[in-house]
């Protein structure tokens, strides 16, 4: 059995830990308020273009556009996977990045990954799956300018960036789909990671239009053209969506797990109270023992 010191010692070693662990509790609160806030704002515009871009794509005359038509059986996939930088988020990291190789695995996928976050990069660089690319995670709330960024990798990928620098923009890339793999934000308490197909847009486009009750649009020019124009800003749209709902469910994740962990260490410190006391008792009940026999052996 340890000794008083040592028992002393380390409830004072867990005294500070829960002290930092409340503290990241209070500051993962404050940062998920104001990423749902962000969210919020942005709600409305992700959802709108998605929908926009979407219901275009179901259009009968864009059935065979580039960006919306498929390309028969495919085996090279891009995948965007957005992680954190920082742990001690419970599973958050590690339920998506899973997410994201169980796919690829799944479905033969030749996969390209494309990580945000160091967490994710750690976790296909310890199973030896190749990164083609990798950005920090945005440390509060997400950057549109990233999201841009991100975008154009993945838009170069799905067509053949140097034919498109001649005038010819529809000539197919590397891959022949793009995934963004992200985490979705339900409640504080219910998050849950997603693979959404966002290329070619017939993956979601028929799905959309049935779930989605609009009156028929009218493009002008006409479906094709507006999706020429829109794909780009549908595919940073999206990004942008999921990077901000990512952070959400970053920061909800965090301040569950340690506010978990402040409770674990409180129970921890309650139970080296009690067998710290129970030593001290022993040592107070043995001295006294040692000093009634004593006096008794002066008699």
């Amino acid at each position: 059995m340890p000794s008083m010191k040592a028992i002393k010692h380390r409830r004072a070693s867990v005294k500070n830990m829960q002290q930092a662990m409340r503290a990241m509790n209070l500051v993962a609160t404050a940062k998920l308020q104001k990423a749902r806030q962000e969210w919020q704002y942005i709600r409305a515009f992700v959802e709108g273009t998605d929908s926009l871009t979407l219901s275009a794509a179901a259009d009968k005359d864009a059935a065979e556009h580039f960006y919306v038509r498929g390309r028969g059986p495919s085996r090279n996939a891009a995948y965007l996977v957005i992680s954190s930088d920082r742990g001690k988020c419970g599973g958050y990291n590690l339920n998506v990045a899973k997410a994201a190789a169980t796919h690829a695995s799944d479905h033969g996928k030749n996969a390209l990954f494309y990580v945000v976050g160091i967490k994710g990069l750690e976790y296909f660089l310890s199973r030896n799956l190749h990164v083609e690319q990798y950005v920090h995670a945005p440390k509060s709330l997400a950057s549109f300018d990233d999201a841009r960024e991100l975008g154009k990798s993945l838009i170069d990928l799905y067509r053949d960036p140097h034919e498109a620098a001649k005038g010819n923009p529809f000539v197919p890339g590397k891959v022949d789909e793009v995934y963004i793999v992200y985490t979705k934000f339900t409640s504080i308490l219910a998050t849950e990671p997603k693979v959404v197909q966002v290329l070619p847009l017939n993956a979601r486009s028929e799905q959309a239009q049935a779930d989605t009750k609009r009156a028929p649009m009218e493009y002008d020019p006409g479906p094709e053209a507006f999706l020429t124009f829109m794909t780009e800003k549908y595919l940073n749209a999206y990004i942008y969506g999921a990077m901000t709902e990512s952070v959400v469910c970053e920061q909800a994740a965090r301040m569950l797990n340690m506010d978990a962990a402040t409770n674990n260490a409180q129970d921890i410190i309650e139970k080296l109270t009690l067998m710290y006391n129970r030593q001290r008792q022993g040592a107070i009940t043995q001295e006294i023992t040692e000093i009634v026999s004593g006096a008794n052996a002066l008699k």
